[in-house]
């Protein structure tokens, strides 16, 4: 589960309202250790995904997306196997409040397009890329007029790879609906009202 942080330019309705802006993203830190009776391997990763948007009319905002990933995993021999992604995409997130003036459904469709490099311990370096095209749901409960709760699920999605971009022979594509992509994306919002 990613937590996520954002800031949006406005008041509680009205934050949503055309010419305001948001600023935001997830940030995650993950340790794994798995126990092996030669070797424990630890896997250690980190992920920064900042995003911007401006609402270009009411409920409606357009934005960029950007994803920085990094890793390290044992490779059981006493090295690192180490791996790196960065991607950057555009999205559109659409707002509808429900009687309760403090819930807010929301859609948001993006893309991704990024590279990514892997070098295993003692070896060359591996360079791939990708893309993603989704549609994730959500919600946003408004405390107040400065804080906002937002639960997105992963809902539709399809990525592409080519995992060693010098041979033509590797690229693969995935498709992912319903509740197998169950993975909740939690995080507050800071609003600054006018």
């Amino acid at each position: 589960m990613f937590m996520t942080f954002s800031i949006l330019l406005n008041d509680v309705k009205g934050q949503v309202s055309q010419g305001n802006l948001f600023f935001g993203g997830s940030f995650k830190v993950a340790s794994e250790t798995q126990q092996r009776p030669s070797e424990d391997i630890r896997t250690v990763e980190f992920t920064f995904a900042p995003s911007a948007g401006y609402f270009i009319t009411d409920n409606l905002a357009l934005g960029l997306n950007v994803a920085l990933f990094s890793g390290k995993e044992d490779d059981g021999f006493g090295g690192d196997d180490k791996y790196s992604t960065i991607g950057v995409g555009p999205f559109a997130r659409y707002y509808k409040f429900t009687s309760n003036e403090k819930f807010a459904f929301f859609g948001e469709l993006g893309t991704l397009f990024g590279t990514a490099k892997f070098r295993p311990d003692g070896q060359n370096e591996t360079k791939s890329s990708f893309f993603s095209v989704y549609l994730s749901p959500g919600f946003s409960y408004f405390f107040n007029e400065h804080w906002a709760l937002d639960l997105s699920l992963q809902g539709i999605s399809f990525a592409g790879s080519d995992p060693d971009k010098d041979d033509d022979n590797d690229k693969t594509t995935n498709i992912t609906f319903g509740l197998s992509s169950f993975n909740p994306t939690l995080g507050f919002r800071y609003y600054l009202g006018n």
